[in-house]
């Protein structure tokens, strides 16, 4: 029993974060909670454990540069500053940044963990001293061939992004991964093609989504900027899409999903923070050289807008999740369709039997 529950301390996140007790930090890069930042706060701790305090700190968009910062230090600094975490889990590139910038004064020598990002420079964590953190893995490659395997007469790939100079390495990997399906359909980028390269605002985004072909996909990459530049609510933007495309809505992570879109392989916000527990524990035990390559991303898709689509399940991959499973029919009754006519043909029969005895006496 005892070997038992060993291994499956080993195998099973869940297990191994019971480890990360105490007072956690989570810093969101976004302004507000979405479906990305609430699977995070879900994933973090075990369950309900009440030996594991999350206090979730929404950052926002660093916009305004040096002064922005120093805004949110003085904000959180009567809260923060007599107060030392047991970890802080910076959940992407804005929330890793403050967590650098500001870990001694707000949070002392607590262990920094990010996520939701890529792995930084080698001379940028050797800076943040007890530093690690998990590394965004995002399926693009597998997304494009679930795309064509659960519909192979799939003729356009419309492949939806801002004008972020860092969307281009995505931008890099959707084309490769398009490689061995150009003899049978298109990819275009609309807003950054030969000819059309003005960018996209939510009006020309709702335009193309609207005439995404039924036999076409939407690949709905990133869009939080509009062209030009300024902020947009990306999910909306996603829910918009799903709702005006007559074709599926993919998407590379979990943020979007039970918005209208079918889903992809997504990077998990839940198994992204697992693994960042378990790297804080070990940092916090001192590991030292703890260090992830990342969580690899899971098929998931919505099965309410797979049945929409009328597509069949047995496409699904062999290992896949699902969410908003269909409402199974109502069982039938077991006197069948006659049971509905027995009520009805009880009322009608006394009626019939009067008019006839009405007839009768006239008659007479």
């Amino acid at each position: 029993m005892i070997l038992g529950v060993a291994l499956a301390a080993m195998t099973c996140p869940c297990l191994a974060l019971s480890c990360l007790a105490g007072d956690v930090a989570l810093l969101h890069s976004a302004g507000s909670a979405d479906g990305w930042t609430r699977s995070v706060a879900r994933g973090l701790c075990a369950g309900d454990d009440p030996a594991c305090r999350v206090s979730e700190i929404f950052l926002g968009d660093a916009e305004e540069g040096e002064e922005f910062f120093e805004t949110l230090h003085d904000r959180l600094c009567p809260d923060w500053c007599a107060r030392t975490p047991d970890a802080v889990v910076a959940d992407g590139e804005v929330a890793f940044a403050f967590a650098r910038k500001y870990r001694g004064e707000l949070f002392g020598d607590a262990p920094v963990i990010y996520l939701g990002m890529s792995r930084p420079e080698a001379g940028i964590a050797e800076q943040c001293g007890r530093c690690s953190g998990v590394p965004l893995r995002l399926g693009v490659e597998w997304t494009v061939d679930l795309i064509f395997r659960l519909r192979p007469e799939t003729s356009i790939v419309v492949a939806l992004m801002d004008d972020d100079v860092a969307n281009q390495p995505l931008r890099a990997r959707v084309e490769a991964a398009m490689e061995p399906h150009l003899d049978r359909a298109r990819l275009i980028f609309p807003g950054h093609e030969p000819g059309d390269d003005g960018g996209l605002d939510e009006s020309d985004l709702a335009s193309v989504a609207g005439s995404v072909p039924v036999g076409g996909a939407v690949l709905f990459l990133r869009f939080a900027l509009d062209k030009a530049g300024n902020p947009v609510d990306e999910d909306g933007c996603a829910r918009m899409v799903a709702r005006r495309s007559q074709a599926p809505v993919y998407v590379l992570t979990d943020r979007f999903l039970g918005d209208g879109v079918l889903g992809g392989v997504v990077a998990v916000g839940e198994d992204q923070a697992r693994e960042a527990a378990n790297l804080a524990a070990r940092l916090r035990e001192g590991a030292g050289e703890a260090a992830s390559q990342g969580v690899k991303p899971r098929a998931v898709v919505d099965l309410t807008v797979l049945a929409r689509f009328g597509i069949p399940a047995d496409r699904l991959p062999a290992v896949c999740a699902g969410i908003n499973p269909v409402d199974p029919p109502e069982p039938a009754s077991a006197l069948g369709a006659a049971g509905m006519w027995l009520p009805a043909l009880f009322l009608a029969l006394p009626a019939w039997l009067l008019i006839r005895r009405l007839r009768a006496k006239q008659l007479k």
